[in-house]
């Protein structure tokens, strides 16, 4: 849960504005190719992974993204 809340965190920061974990879609946020960068970029530094940009498109929320962070800190 903490690792979500971290994510979350870090989708606020990017989009400027708050997110919630399962409803805040990357689209409906408005999200680019240059937001997807953003995320994946500082989603890496908050846990030490590296995060595709096309894991952003592919998992386009928060609580899925953090799902493929704890996939990979499993692995």
């Amino acid at each position: 849960m903490e690792r979500q809340r971290k994510m979350i965190d870090v989708w606020s920061e990017v989009f400027k504005k708050p997110v919630t974990a399962e409803t805040d879609f990357f689209d409906d946020l408005e999200g680019d190719s240059m937001t997807a960068a953003a995320v994946a970029h500082w989603a890496g530094l908050e846990f030490g992974v590296t995060v595709p940009i096309e894991e952003v498109f592919e998992r386009p929320t928060p609580a899925e993204l953090t799902a493929y962070v704890d996939e990979l800190l499993a692995g």
